[in-house]
């Protein structure tokens, strides 16, 4: 299985190519995440006419991938990422730390991110960037 970052999803959506054509060609299950839905979503005012296209969209992509959601273990997991890299002086982003613990406690090791430093430093994760 495959998890996708939230930028594959936006960049799925906004019609990139090199993401379409990888999600065309992959056999691999893919993943997703509730902290992707919520990131997405907090990009959007659904009140606002022009983001209830891409809000639908959203709704309909994830209804179509096996969703990873938040529990204890993955909350754990997610600090400690994050404290580790801090440690090292390589912090990034705390949703990020949780959509890679989401993904290594479901027994997912790869990502597909066009963010490829936000994540490289968690090794447990092989990063498919495109």
């Amino acid at each position: 299985m495959i998890g996708l970052d939230t930028s594959a999803i936006i960049d799925f959506f906004k019609g990139d190519e090199k993401i379409k054509r990888f999600i065309e060609n992959n056999k691999e299950p893919l993943a997703v995440t509730t902290i992707s839905y919520l990131e997405l979503f907090f990009g959007l005012d659904i009140t606002n006419s022009k983001h209830e296209i891409e809000a639908k969209y959203y709704k309909e992509f994830f209804k179509n991938l096996y969703n990873l959601d938040l529990t204890k273990d993955s909350c754990e997991k997610a600090s400690e990422i994050f404290w580790k890299l801090r440690k090292e002086g390589k912090t990034i982003e705390q949703f990020d730390c949780v959509i890679a613990a989401l993904f290594l406690k479901s027994g997912i090791k790869k990502i597909v991110t066009r963010n490829k430093k936000h994540f490289e430093n968690i090794k447990e994760l092989n990063i498919i960037d495109y």
